[in-house]
């Protein structure tokens, strides 16, 4: 019975990720995201206490269920994020490796100033 419960709470957070998803909401996204990650890893840790076992059809099909969720998750997730970075994009313009006080390397041997531009 442990396992079902394991699974429902999955199956419930899942739900949850996606509602945030659909709202557009990033706060309670990254909430709901957090208590999926605890979720899943609860019940991974059930699922090693039954290793070895047979499942039932129903909770083996209950997870591909849940399997393809997460997966269509984070399939739409990553779409998101790609929207996301071509907004910014369009919005600001894009780093580029050139100083700020000239071009690096116009003359051999010379270094330009790197004083707004990250050490990474």
């Amino acid at each position: 019975m442990q396992t079902h419960l394991a699974l429902e709470a999955v199956e419930k957070h899942l739900e949850d990720v996606s509602a945030a998803m659909l709202a557009g909401d990033p706060v309670a996204l990254e909430q709901c995201s957090a208590q999926l990650r605890l979720a899943i890893a609860g019940f991974s840790q059930v699922m090693e206490s039954v290793r070895g076992r047979p499942l039932p059809a129903d909770m083996a099909a209950r997870i591909q269920r849940a399997s393809e969720q997460l997966s269509m998750q984070r399939d739409n997730l990553a779409r998101v994020t790609a929207l996301v970075d071509r907004q910014v994009a369009s919005l600001l313009p894009p780093a580029d490796n050139s100083s700020t006080y000239g071009k690096t390397g116009a003359t051999p041997g010379s270094v330009a100033a790197r004083i707004y531009r990250s050490a990474g």
